[in-house]
């Protein structure tokens, strides 16, 4: 109990913060120079191609992006964004507060935009990888897990891996399909139950460069 309430805090200390943030006119500058984006979503819990379905709810989802850092051997790794986020669970089930990194690419480039007349020229595809803290069962009844598939999670902080695509309009704003997993499968040993979820988000970005605006 005390760890849930510890991240339902967090996550209401991120959408404080955030919600004056996402008000800035136009986007092009924001309080705190090194913020990337702000993400607000809206998941269904325990959804995806690779949930087994023992969880439900409609799960929020927010998440900081910060600007990824100004150093050589960062960009040695492709330069991400270091992430930060919660996504919880008011039915009583599983909460995860996640923090990682973040990588994203542009669909657009002159040919691809010329065959799709523009379409192509706002969208984005984005994946990251974090570790996520949880405040799910880590261990459940052998019987059920073996016939059933209804297992505890393990362990107190699991592998989480996300992929994204949407589009940007207004120069700063954005919205996205998202799907997340969280497990341990193949890492490591020990029961593995693992969480979907699968949504949208809309997307706030800051700082942008003069020549976008």
């Amino acid at each position: 109990m005390e760890m849930k309430k510890t991240l339902v805090i967090c996550s209401l200390l991120l959408f404080v913060a955030g919600a004056p943030l996402a008000r800035a006119r136009g986007g092009d500058s924001s309080p705190l120079p090194s913020i990337h984006k702000l993400v607000f979503g809206l998941f269904l819990h325990d959804r995806g191609p690779a949930s087994d379905r023992h969880e439900n709810g409609v799960d929020p989802n927010w998440e900081i992006q910060l600007k990824p850092p100004e150093w050589k051997y960062w960009n040695w790794i492709g330069a991400p964004a270091p992430m930060a986020g919660m996504t919880p669970n008011f039915n009583g089930h599983t909460s995860a507060f996640y923090a990682g990194l973040n990588y994203e690419f542009s669909l657009s480039n002159r040919i691809v935009d010329r065959l799709t007349q523009n379409l192509t020229r706002n969208l984005f595809l984005s994946g990251g990888i974090s570790a996520a803290l949880h405040n799910g069962p880590l261990h459940k009844d052998k019987i059920g897990c073996r016939e059933d598939s209804d297992c505890g999670f393990g362990y107190r902080v699991l592998p989480r891996l996300n992929i994204e695509l949407g589009t940007y309009f207004r120069g700063n704003q954005g919205l996205s399909l998202f799907y997340d997993h969280m497990s341990h499968k193949g890492v490591l040993p020990g029961e593995n139950e693992g969480i979907d979820h699968i949504g949208i988000r809309y997307h706030v970005k800051f700082n942008l460069p003069k020549s976008t605006n």
